[in-house]
């Protein structure tokens, strides 16, 4: 996997900051709304992590199993991440 690794390791850093922010906030009691717009950044942020470890899928493992006859490999693992995405 040729992923970033210091660009996702630092956003989940800041990921991190983030819920333990959120934490925080809940033990002390914090109006709801800020809370859930913390929530909301949060949720947010792991969403673009997601999306860039996809991107990276998408143009290294995805690549090297159409290349090497995995073609259902590759579609199977794509419909499961698909399906996982969609559900509420």
């Amino acid at each position: 996997m040729d992923i970033d690794r210091t660009s996702i390791s630092h956003r989940l850093k800041i990921v991190a900051g983030q819920i333990n922010g959120l934490a925080k906030m809940i033990e002390e009691d914090k109006y709801c709304i800020d809370i859930l717009n913390q929530s909301l950044a949060v949720q947010k942020a792991l969403k673009e992590v997601d999306k860039k470890i996809l991107e990276n899928h998408l143009d290294t493992c995805v690549v090297d199993q159409m290349k090497n006859g995995e073609e259902a490999k590759a579609r199977g693992e794509l419909l499961k991440i698909f399906s996982l995405t969609n559900k509420n």
